[in-house]
């Protein structure tokens, strides 16, 4: 869908597009459209070879780019303090910090404590593997050349982050 659709009609646009999102995170799919790129800016003009003339960047879709930072901001929020602190020592003083907070605002707190001692030694390799494979934003990404109004074939992509892409990003900050 071009980006001037969805900024001149957004008023109308806005709530379908909240439920694709939404359904697309609870049944964990992506739209295929959503992960296609066109590649499409020459170093020289005119190019003669796919492989050394154009630039490695790739134009993909407006909606599968906000669907992905939506899904990035989400992660990130829910883990970026666990993970910059290895230690248990953070997540305590916080949690305390919390639970004091709403205390003294008249509000009321409720604990659930669950050890996960070893937890992490018995999950199966396989099936992480596996589920990693299948992540959603990862599988069955195309790209195809794009010069002026020529376009070449899809081709799969079976390695590497696009360009520009949110949990590219993301992976790559941990």
């Amino acid at each position: 869908m071009p980006n001037w659709v969805l900024r001149d009609f957004c008023a109308w646009l806005a709530g379908p597009i909240c439920s694709i999102f939404n359904a697309s995170v609870r049944e964990s799919f992506i739209p295929g459209r959503w992960k296609e790129a066109n590649v499409p800016v020459p170093k020289v003009h005119p190019p003669r070879s796919i492989e050394s003339d154009l630039r490695p960047i790739s134009l993909t879709a407006t909606l599968g780019k906000l669907s992905e930072s939506f899904v990035g901001l989400w992660i990130l929020e829910r883990t970026e303090c666990k993970l910059n602190d290895r230690s248990t020592t953070h997540p305590l003083v916080d949690v305390l910090h919390h639970w004091h907070h709403a205390v003294n605002t008249g509000q009321f707190v409720q604990t659930v404590f669950v050890d996960f001692a070893k937890a992490f030694e018995h999950v199966d390799h396989k099936i992480l593997i596996f589920k990693l494979r299948e992540c959603a934003f990862l599988i069955n990404r195309r790209q195809r050349v794009k010069i002026d109004k020529t376009l070449s074939e899809w081709m799969s992509v079976g390695a590497g982050m696009r360009q520009g892409s949110y949990l590219g990003l993301l992976t790559l900050s941990y």
